[in-house]
């Protein structure tokens, strides 16, 4: 690498599920250092993708209240009771600083020195913003002024504020590039089979990078207010998932989550539904039976948050071996301008795109299953149990988020958290369990900087609970 920095580990002896060995950061035998720039992208989404589909993915659907800890195990006890350390979030902090962030700088630097390279420099500026933003959603500061910017192997690190910043300039930044030289780009030096995304399809990363501004910007609306509604105006939201669908049904080939829970620990029969789930979605929706396999006879079954589930009595969370690990969602989008339009207290907008994005989060489920969803029965549903109420500005927005919530199973948990957490929404102790396991007060709300970056770093910033709120929580 031609900028090479040290952020939390001095060595790794980890196994990324299903993707690859964690290797010591300085003596990576796997790292080419002058490597092609059409491999370097898509190794940097293969590590993403292997942390988003797993450990994100594993917290997101216990810290969301969509499973429970099955009563025959205990893989995953202490996550559901909140009992973590500074040594349970080591994963995925050092993964990021270990393999996607410097490969990334490594494309975004190649792409500057190489002719008809707008398209890779897109990609993976737009890939380094969601990463960006993931780290501070999950632990706040982050190492980017000094580590990523500015080589350093001791870095201070940047307040949450600031990241937040960083990232909506990277994102403008971003949204200033010629969408017609990345395209004519695209054509000459093509990332068709190194974006393992969208297959070099660059409209598509633009509406990503559209869409991700607007969730960043959605943490500060009063402040972002005009930005958001330039936005909205504006559009051109995603048109199709954003995700790593680059699996088989194979050994360490499979979904992350999957390769690690069913295939690889000695039972298959963890992570039980919730019963939180039937307070938002109706007993008959037919996602339902995507969401939750190995059902009781009496159908899909759940039970309380923080009790563990009986497997002969509730049901299996569902996972495929195929499943992509999404990055956004085309019903994402919509939720987010639906909640957008909803703030800005345009029930009429807000009802249109929150009907759009529940019609969506139907498509992407028989796009993604053999289940076979009637347009009627889902017109049903917006007619009856789903029907959009307006009223006061929170009234929607909780509709909105409660039915993005439901929409979240099997797709991007971790979002359903971090919405839990910025909006409040679903209600704890009104729609879902107000459950807070071991901790005292709160509920969990951040990981804890890992243990290796506090031993390895002086500057690292000081451990803090993990239910201290972060500066955009409620």
């Amino acid at each position: 690498m031609k900028r090479f920095f040290i952020i939390a580990v001095a060595s790794l002896a980890l196994v990324a599920t299903g993707c690859q060995k964690w290797l010591d950061i300085n003596t990576n035998p796997n790292y080419v250092s002058d490597a092609d720039i059409k491999l370097l992208l898509p190794s940097a989404q293969l590590n993403m993708a292997a942390k988003v589909g797993y450990d994100l993915s594993l917290y997101g659907y216990f810290w969301s209240q969509y499973v429970v800890q099955c009563s025959t195990t205990n893989q995953y006890y202490t996550i559901m009771t909140n009992d973590v350390t500074n040594s349970t979030f080591t994963g995925p902090w050092s993964y990021f600083y270990s393999r996607v962030l410097p490969t990334l700088h490594e494309v975004i630097d190649k792409a500057e020195e190489t002719e008809n390279a707008t398209n890779f420099s897109l990609e993976a500026k737009a890939t380094l913003a969601y990463s960006l933003y993931l780290l501070t959603s999950l632990y706040d500061e982050v190492a980017y002024s000094e580590g990523y910017v500015t080589p350093s192997q001791t870095p201070h690190f940047d307040s949450g504020k600031d990241i937040q910043a960083t990232i909506v300039r990277l994102l403008e930044d971003i949204r200033s590039i010629n969408a017609e030289t990345a395209a004519d780009d695209e054509i000459v030096n093509t990332t068709v089979s190194s974006d393992m995304i969208f297959k070099g399809d660059t409209d598509a990363w633009f509406q990503f990078v559209n869409t991700l501004y607007l969730k960043v910007l959605m943490r500060d609306f009063d402040a972002n207010k005009s930005k958001i509604q330039s936005l909205l105006a504006e559009g051109n939201f995603l048109e199709k998932d954003a995700a790593f669908d680059n699996f088989s049904d194979a050994s360490d080939k499979s979904s992350p989550l999957y390769e690690s829970d069913r295939r690889q620990l000695n039972t298959t029969n963890n992570i039980r539904c919730c019963s939180d789930i039937f307070n938002v979605l109706d007993k008959n929706d037919p996602r339902l039976g995507y969401y939750y396999d190995n059902n009781p006879a009496s159908g899909v079954a759940g039970t309380e948050y923080g009790l563990v589930g009986d497997p002969t009595e509730t049901s299996r969370l569902a996972l495929g071996a195929t499943d992509p690990v999404f990055f956004s969602t085309v019903d994402e989008a919509l939720f987010l301008q639906a909640e957008a339009y909803a703030r800005l207290n345009n029930a009429a907008k807000a009802q249109e795109t929150y009907e759009a994005a529940i019609e969506a989060a139907f498509d992407r489920v028989t796009s993604n299953s053999s289940i076979v969803i009637k347009a009627e029965d889902v017109a049903a549903l917006l007619a009856g149990p789903y029907a959009f109420e307006a009223g006061p500005v929170e009234t929607m927005v909780e509709q909105i988020i409660n039915q993005k919530w439901a929409s979240n199973v099997r797709s991007m948990p971790i979002e359903s958290w971090f919405d839990l957490n910025r909006t409040g929404y679903p209600t704890r102790g009104k729609t879902i369990t107000d459950y807070h396991g071991v901790l005292t007060s709160g509920y969990p709300v951040r990981f804890i900087y890992s243990k290796t970056s506090a031993d390895y770093n002086p500057n690292s910033p000081t451990p803090v609970e993990v239910n201290v709120k972060m500066w955009w929580h409620k």
